[in-house]
């Protein structure tokens, strides 16, 4: 697990930067450690137990084999990356902002998304169980194709989103608000929603 130390600056709350003493954000070398970051990203390296807070990073292309594990990337904006075949276990994303961003045949478990934004992004043929989405924002985008079995959206904003042929079971939806949101050839049935709450097809 990444170090729960705080950082040593006044009045920052932001875990350490692999036991630094400061956080990303304002850690004396951060321009270092993001280029090094992204460059173990597009290499396909096994990152874990690293926390890299409120970070800015574009243009990444995750590949077959890589792996994100117990780690923080709480606040950070990812803009035109792409994970493809990547595994990410019990990592933080809560509020992050994702631009055009795709997630593609990915094994996805116990991570948090609570509260992040989603624009013009594709999660599509993916393992995508036990994970919150709890309170995000998605919009523009395509989520079919996965197993959202056990994952938990409550609470959040759903717009003009695919969610297709994806297995549904036990996924918590309750008080999401979906406009233009098409659940075809998936199992909402199995789903939770408020009993006053439907789906739309």
């Amino acid at each position: 697990m990444f170090p729960l130390t705080k950082c040593s600056v006044p009045g920052c709350n932001a875990f350490t930067f692999r036991n630094t003493g400061y956080c990303f954000r304002h850690h004396p070398d951060q321009d270092a450690i993001l280029s090094q970051f992204i460059g173990r990203l597009n290499s396909s390296a096994a990152i874990r137990d690293e926390s890299i807070v409120n970070a800015e990073i574009r243009d990444v292309n995750v590949g077959k084999g890589a792996s994100l594990v117990s780690s923080n990337f709480s606040f950070c904006v990812f803009e035109d990356c792409t994970f493809t075949g990547v595994s990410i276990i019990e990592s933080f994303f809560d509020y992050c902002i994702f631009r055009r961003c795709s997630f593609i045949s990915d094994d996805i478990r116990y991570s948090v998304f609570a509260g992040s934004v989603f624009i013009d992004c594709t999660i599509n043929d993916s393992t995508v169980i036990h994970n919150s989405f709890m309170g995000i924002d998605a919009a523009g985008s395509d989520f079919s194709g996965n197993d959202f079995y056990f994952s938990n959206f409550s609470f959040a904003k759903i717009v003009d989103t695919s969610m297709e042929d994806c297995n549904l079971k036990r996924t918590n939806f309750r008080a999401t608000i979906a406009k233009n949101v098409s659940f075809r050839y998936s199992n909402p049935e199995e789903a939770f929603f408020r009993r006053e709450e439907g789906y739309t097809i």
